[in-house]
């Protein structure tokens, strides 16, 4: 058989890639480090040379779940084509759409508490440096003052993607809800910004 040699970082990834599949298929207890690396094809050796137990795999694999999940969502805040109202009701649309989480049924199942808070404020704290940046671009743009822009994220985040992550889908009447509510937010943010100046 030929070793295939791969760049440490792409390995890993892939090894993660597997983890997330398996623990979301099989559940925690019935994945080990070995077969996460059997069905990477790669040799156990390799898999604890990246991961020295199944908890610091499974850690891993939570930190980078939530990863991808906000990597959507700050494309979105990035995305500088987009006016900020449109960046945040895309980002409503992929969170309440479920398309931001690819294995909510493991990963943000009611049974798994404690583990759907984790990713939850994993996905947050990446998320909201991108949301910040956005509500600072939006006032330079109206000649305002990003008073509180990141108090506003936070409270945008952490309060959003709670609810999108959940089990369950949001509803159509939660959705609306919620638009409402953030474009009050939004609304004070741009008020307080122009009394400022």
């Amino acid at each position: 058989m030929t070793r295939t040699v791969k760049d440490p970082e792409e390995r890993r990834r892939e090894l993660l890639a597997c983890a997330m599949r398996l623990f979301a298929e099989k559940g925690y207890d019935n994945v080990s480090v070995r077969a996460v690396a059997r069905e990477a094809g790669v040799a156990s050796g390799l898999a604890y040379h990246y991961f020295d137990s199944k908890q610091a795999l499974f850690n891993a694999a939570i930190e980078e779940y939530a990863r991808q999940c906000a990597e959507q969502l700050c494309a979105v805040f990035d995305n500088r084509a987009l006016s900020l109202d449109e960046q945040l009701d895309s980002a409503l649309e992929l969170g309440a759409g479920g398309g931001a989480f690819p294995y909510a049924d493991f990963f943000h199942a009611d049974k798994h508490g404690a583990l759907h808070e984790r990713l939850s404020l994993g996905i947050c704290e990446a998320v909201r440096p991108s949301l910040t940046a956005a509500l600072e671009r939006d006032a330079a743009a109206r000649g305002a003052t990003a008073l509180d822009a990141e108090v506003l994220a936070g409270m945008l985040v952490y309060g959003s993607i709670g609810l999108a992550s959940s089990e369950h889908e949001l509803d159509e009447r939660t959705v609306q809800t919620v638009r409402r509510y953030v474009s009050a937010l939004v609304e004070e943010f741009r008020s307080a910004g122009k009394k400022a100046n």
